[in-house]
């Protein structure tokens, strides 16, 4: 990684559900750290590629990860 500014892909899992998919990507900051990316990725009403995504760092994993059990018992 050395020279660039490219996060390094540590792994990767994709979820296809229903019509949308799903990427988990686990990638090394430039710093050493490990982070998860989680995309979304679908084609809108006019077929349009549409995308979201956010970022979570390892230290705010344990709540995320509680709190998606915790909204689970709502659907």
């Amino acid at each position: 990684m050395e020279g660039n500014n490219i996060p390094e892909k540590v792994h990767s899992q994709m979820l296809r559900a229903g019509s949308q998919n799903y990427f988990f990507d686990v990638k090394k900051s430039t710093k050493g750290n490990n982070y998860l990316t989680i995309a979304q990725s679908y084609k809108d009403k006019n077929g349009q590629s549409v995308v979201n995504r956010i970022m979570l760092f390892k230290e705010h994993f344990p709540d995320f990860s509680k709190t998606l059990t915790e909204i689970e018992n709502y659907l």
